[in-house]
């Protein structure tokens, strides 16, 4: 089986730009059903990747469906 199977198109794939807040990101993320999400810089460039597992250790005090 080719990896291509699993892959999603670029132009398919949801993402957040940095300046986005956290609220959409996670209902961006929700939405898509997305653990991770790419995130564009304000140039549309890849930034890095924001994952559920970033958000208990940058936020605990949040609370995840």
């Amino acid at each position: 089986m080719n990896i291509l199977f699993f892959l999603t198109p670029k132009c398919d794939v949801a993402y957040v730009k940095e300046e986005d807040s956290l609220r959409n990101t996670l209902e961006k993320m929700e939405f898509h059903r997305y653990s991770a999400i790419p995130v564009l810089s304000k140039d549309g460039k890849f930034a890095g990747t924001l994952t559920e597992g970033d958000l208990p250790v940058s936020y605990p005090h949040l609370t995840l469906p």
